[in-house]
């Protein structure tokens, strides 16, 4: 059976909420956490998969980490004679982070694959794949899924989640959905249940709602300047944002702890050329269309929306009014 928006599955530490279909809003601001839009006009958006941040900011604490506790082994096997300590931590963080960065390396050099186009006056979205085979799916048949699950391990609970999007073949599209059947999917990490809620709002947003009401792109940020002149920029609007002892701890400290400024080289170098779609079929679909060929949503979907943004409004008024009684 298909699932619909609203379907929870759960079990033993983990959780599965589907967001789509119908597209109803989530009640989160559209918040582009990874930095997927990569083009945005008035007629499509352009989504991508790969985010370089949340892979370098773990590699790159890790490392700080173990380097650390390799230094104090070392200063403590001098101490004290004795240097297995210093031996298991030196050999047991190199494997290991050699391991993990050359994974991400590995996957910071494959090529961008060609970008998800989300067409709101069609409301479809052209799938194009790495091999060049392209089709285009219904809107209202995209599934947006956000899994989370509970990792414990010896320093306590993390929870972790992502936004999974999938997408029927060419051949299968009125064929219902279920979680074993095979599709066309892309999957990312921006983070369990809101988090998540909010990146996926970014393409909902978009579609029902208008380019206005989602962020700019973001690949490259402040790509217009240099590295340095960027770091100096953020600075100055954080202190007339947030103050000064906020954005020393939040940018400054942060950028410098998780060398962000050689993460942002690679950024810039790996955004230099996005990908396009190239091939006649996808830029003749890509171009826009009258405002009387704009397609409607379905009735469901329509009293979809009704019942939610009722159920919305409900709630935000009832904390309106618990917030005023206390």
């Amino acid at each position: 059976m298909t699932q619909q928006v609203g379907a929870v599955k759960t079990g033993l530490l983990w959780k599965q909420e589907h967001l789509s279909p119908l597209p109803i809003p989530t009640g989160e601001p559209a918040a582009d956490v990874l930095g997927m839009i990569w083009r945005k006009n008035e007629t499509y958006l352009d989504i991508g998969s790969l985010s370089l941040s949340a892979g370098w900011v773990t590699l790159h604490s890790m490392s700080v980490f173990f380097a650390g506790l390799t230094v104090y082994m070392l200063f403590f096997g001098f101490r004290y004679d004795t240097y297995i300590g210093f031996w298991l931590s030196l050999i047991t963080s190199t494997v290991m982070m050699g391991f993990l960065w050359k994974g991400y390396i590995k996957a910071y050099r494959r090529p961008l694959m060609p970008p998800l186009r989300f067409h709101r006056q069609r409301r479809e979205v052209r799938i194009v794949t790495p091999e060049g085979e392209e089709w285009t799916v219904p809107w209202e048949r995209v599934h947006a899924i956000a899994p989370s699950a509970t990792m414990i391990g010896q320093f306590g609970a993390a929870k972790m989640g992502g936004l999974l999007l999938w997408f029927p073949y060419k051949h299968q599209i009125d064929e219902p959905f279920h979680m074993n059947k095979e599709g066309w999917a892309i999957m990312v990490s921006p983070g369990p249940g809101i988090a998540a809620m909010r990146q996926w709002e970014c393409i909902r947003s978009f579609m029902e709602v208008g380019p206005e009401a989602v962020p700019e792109p973001s690949p490259v940020h402040n790509g217009h300047m240099g590295i340095w002149e960027s770091f100096m920029h953020d600075m100055r609007e954080g202190i007339k944002t947030n103050g000064w002892l906020r954005t020393i701890i939040e940018i400054g400290l942060f950028s410098f702890f998780f060398n962000v400024f050689v993460l942002d080289y690679l950024t810039r170098k790996k955004f230099a050329v996005i990908p396009d779609l190239t091939s006649p079929e996808s830029i003749a679909w890509s171009q826009p269309l009258p405002p009387e060929q704009w397609a409607k949503r379905s009735p469901e979907l329509e009293a979809a929306v009704v019942e939610r943004e009722k159920d919305l409004e409900a709630a935000a008024t009832g904390k309106l009014a618990s917030s005023e009684a206390a």
